[in-house]
């Protein structure tokens, strides 16, 4: 099986939440809300032994996707070989039916720079991608889906558009998107094009996954907080999509504020209720 009839073999999952110890108890509390959880990677790598029956009761009630934050496919250097190891020793643990990992990179010069950096959507990049994600394969035997992140400046060197990079991309590796509709609203109010238009452009077969939470406007720019109760302009674009295309799994991703439950329940029953609107 090629990678591309490996990720039409990925089940449906339906509305998801990303999981964090702060919302261990919602999450368990509202099983009739979510249907799988997301898990941070990195926090389960050489993790004590409370951790890993965190995640042993996880995997017992839900399915778990793992979402790496710092694998750095982005690095033209090239990966850090035990950090991959470690990596694919977890996923193999859980076993997915996929996992993903963001179009980034964190290291620099054999440093980690501290955060998700953009990388320029030229040609030299996808060549750089396509060997990460190549080595990646070696390791790890599960389906990968990317990410898209926000970026506040366009790099130089640009040779293509976002839904075009992203379109190359997924045709070159045989991955799936892992698309962050917030991230692209963002981008698309800092940046100044159209969401709807990038809806239109990417192949939408590529799209396995989706994240949104709320977004942050200071006034000058949107950012990405993972902090507010999403937008109604976020869920329309959801929506805008949904009735082309319907993912596999969509998931809220909040990483704080989380005493507010009120807008975490809120944001799952919306978006559960579109899904299965849409469905219908």
């Amino acid at each position: 099986m090629n990678h591309h009839q490996a990720l039409k073999q990925i089940p449906y999952l339906g509305n998801g939440l990303g999981f964090r110890s702060e919302l261990k108890s919602f999450t368990f509390l509202n099983r009739d809300k979510i249907s799988f959880v997301e898990i941070i990677a990195d926090h389960y790598i050489d993790a004590p032994g409370s951790k890993m029956k965190e995640l042993e009761r996880l995997m017992a009630n839900f399915t778990v996707i793992p979402h790496g934050i710092g694998l750095s496919l982005g690095t033209v250097s090239g990966l850090d070989e035990g950090y991959l190891k470690k990596l694919g020793e977890l996923i193999r643990y859980i076993a997915p039916p996929y996992w993903s990992e963001h179009i980034a990179h964190t290291r620099a010069h054999g440093s980690d720079i501290g955060h998700l950096a953009p990388i320029i959507y030229n040609n030299a990049f996808l060549n750089v991608l396509g060997a990460n994600i190549e080595q990646v394969r070696q390791e790890i035997p599960y389906p990968l889906i990317l990410e898209n992140i926000t970026y506040h400046v366009d790099l130089p060197g640009r040779e293509m558009s976002d839904a075009a990079f992203l379109n190359r991309l997924c045709d070159l590796t045989g991955c799936g998107l892992l698309l962050d509709i917030t991230n692209l609203y963002i981008n698309s109010r800092n940046m100044h094009f159209d969401p709807y238009a990038f809806l239109d452009q990417i192949e939408h077969k590529h799209i396995v996954q989706l994240h949104y939470v709320g977004c942050e406007d200071d006034g000058n720019q949107y950012t990405d907080t993972h902090a507010r109760a999403t937008q109604a302009e976020i869920f329309e674009l959801m929506e805008y999509l949904f009735r082309k295309h319907m993912p596999k799994a969509v998931l809220l991703e909040r990483d704080s504020r989380y005493e507010y439950t009120e807008e975490i329940s809120g944001d799952l029953i919306k978006a559960k209720e579109l899904l299965q609107h849409v469905r219908l």
